[in-house]
């Protein structure tokens, strides 16, 4: 194994207070938490976000939740979000944060899966819940956040009723304090399992050690806050810290990023490489290099996960903005990076080096390690690696069962310890930082009428970044010049209405047949060699 990961428990109890221990403090109150893009209220200060936090742990006791209790909710960006995320941790229930952008049929497995007693919903998406509410099975109350919504308690006025102090229940370490949810190439997502010292320790190891985020650091992470890569990000390493976040509440777009980043000129900055590829784009179009460089005088580094970063974008980003982008690796299980490259020594294609207190090893198929250089697959070990999924034990053995956490993911690693990714051990996709399931994607495409078959590879675009690829085989013939991009927009169109749209083909190819075994088994590496 390269690395020495820590072993023991954390010394802490119920982590809210660790979160706090510094920016909770009276001298730090009225310094700024979170630069919100709110039109309403531009700024809260740690002293509004610590009294939410408290206000939410009452408003939740006083609907019957309790210690183990899981609580859901779909919200965006901000101060509601930290509030229940923390205020619920902080009366030992199980907080389960949840992307705003699903469709129906997506909330009501999520739902049923965790068997949660209360939601909370941005306030968009009341419609949906109201088309699925008959099919939740444990939830007993709904409330939304954003605006108000009829027929439905609004959380801001909720917690309003409530005292802005509360005493934090104990906790031990390894109890849980929140899941994250984590797609696969087959089956339903999976609920993971955090505990309180998870959170401690990617604090510890990666927002304070590694980024070394320091009070006067304003962060700048346009990942949401329901990730595990902006969840760290956005809200326990500022909050340890005692550090700004700002926090963009809508939808992720370049022009909105440089806006927030113009006007706040952040220190630190963590995205995903599709994102700094637009910008960067933006950047070169509408801002300009003297604007561009002058917003970023301030910053360290950035960094970037989620997916490789191709290092001709590392050479544009710096070369525009004079600052470094880090690229390293981290996953749900691991609750955050694990791998980072250093500042002024990046390797060109490598994801880093262990990050200190980590460990890893690569592996063939039989958990057997390969000599170094050899490709494998990428087994992490470390204090906030995660012991099981929920309700799901052949899964949790299959990733889990070796010790550590088996990534999923092909690496080789140098004899300097930096390690290099290969690709997925299944076909799973990284589009935009998020996992994406090509089997999700052909099953939707399925569903339209005129198709007989299809298969999904990912495939890089004009910036190198892995976008869906669509092969697909139709019950009628078509003209491959008249009728295949009415039918390709249909499809496109057909497939929004079902997944949310980082899902949709970039590309969409017709043929006659798709390549598969003796067995009828697609071979989709025979697509990506063709691609």
């Amino acid at each position: 194994m390269l690395g020495s990961p820590i072993t023991g428990k954390a010394p802490i109890g119920n982590v809210v207070d660790y979160l706090f221990e510094m920016s909770g403090a009276p001298g730090h109150a009225n310094r700024p938490a979170l630069l919100l893009d709110d039109p309403d209220r531009t700024v809260a200060t740690y002293g509004a976000l610590q009294a939410r936090v408290c206000q939410a742990g009452h408003y939740l006791r006083s609907l019957g939740i309790g210690e183990g209790d899981r609580v859901m909710f779909s919200v965006m960006d901000g101060l509601d979000f930290e509030a229940l995320f923390l205020g619920g941790i902080k009366i030992g229930a199980v907080t389960v944060p949840i992307n705003t952008w699903l469709k129906p049929q997506d909330y009501a497995y999520y739902v049923n899966d965790s068997g949660c007693r209360a939601v909370a919903i941005d306030h968009s998406l009341a419609p949906v819940f109201e088309s699925i509410r008959g099919e939740l099975d444990s939830v007993e109350h709904i409330v939304v956040c954003g605006e108000r919504v009829e027929g439905y308690p609004f959380l801001e006025d909720e917690l309003n009723r409530f005292p802005e102090t509360l005493e934090t229940l104990p906790q031990a370490p390894d109890d849980t304090a929140f899941w994250l949810y984590s797609s696969g190439s087959t089956g339903d997502p999976k609920g993971v399992v955090h505990t309180h010292e998870h959170i401690y320790w990617a604090t510890e190891l990666f927002g304070i050690a590694a980024q070394k985020i320091v009070p006067d650091d304003v962060v700048f992470c346009p990942p949401k806050m329901f990730f595990a890569y902006g969840l760290g990000n956005q809200v326990y390493f500022p909050i340890r810290a005692g550090a700004a976040n700002v926090v963009g509440s809508g939808p992720i777009l370049p022009g909105k990023c440089w806006d927030l980043w113009l006007e706040h000129k952040p220190t630190i900055v963590m995205s995903v490489p599709t994102l700094y590829a637009a910008m960067l784009q933006t950047a070169e179009n509408e801002i300009g290099r003297e604007a561009v460089r002058e917003a970023c005088a301030r910053m360290r580094f950035s960094v970037s996960g989620g997916e490789l970063l191709p290092p001709s974008l590392f050479d544009r980003w710096k070369e525009f903005t004079g600052v470094e982008i880090l690229d390293g690796v981290g996953t749900t299980e691991m609750t955050h990076m694990f791998l980072l490259n250093r500042p002024g020594a990046v390797v060109p294609n490598s994801c880093g080096r262990l990050v200190d207190g980590f460990g890893a090893e690569i592996v063939d198929d039989d958990g057997n390690p390969v000599p170094q250089g050899e490709v494998g697959n990428l087994r992490a070990f470390g204090p906030s690696a995660a012991c099981e999924y929920w309700n799901k034990p052949e899964r949790t053995a299959a990733v889990f069962g070796g010790g550590g956490v088996l990534t999923g993911d092909k690496f080789h690693v140098d004899a300097d310890g930096n390690f290099f990714i290969v690709g997925r051990s299944d076909d799973m996709l990284r589009v935009g930082g998020i996992w994406v399931s090509p089997t999700e994607i052909e099953a939707a495409i399925a569903e339209h009428e005129g198709v007989l078959e299809s298969a999904v590879i990912g495939r890089p675009d004009e910036e190198e970044l892995i976008k869906p690829h669509a092969y697909v085989v139709l019950k009628d013939s078509i003209a491959r010049t008249d009728g295949a991009d009415s039918m390709a927009d249909a499809l496109r169109s057909h497939v929004r209405d079902r997944l949310a749209h980082y899902k949709c083909p970039r590309w969409i190819d017709f043929v006659d047949e798709l390549p598969k075994t003796t067995t009828g088994k697609i071979q989709r590496y025979k697509l990506r060699q063709e691609a």
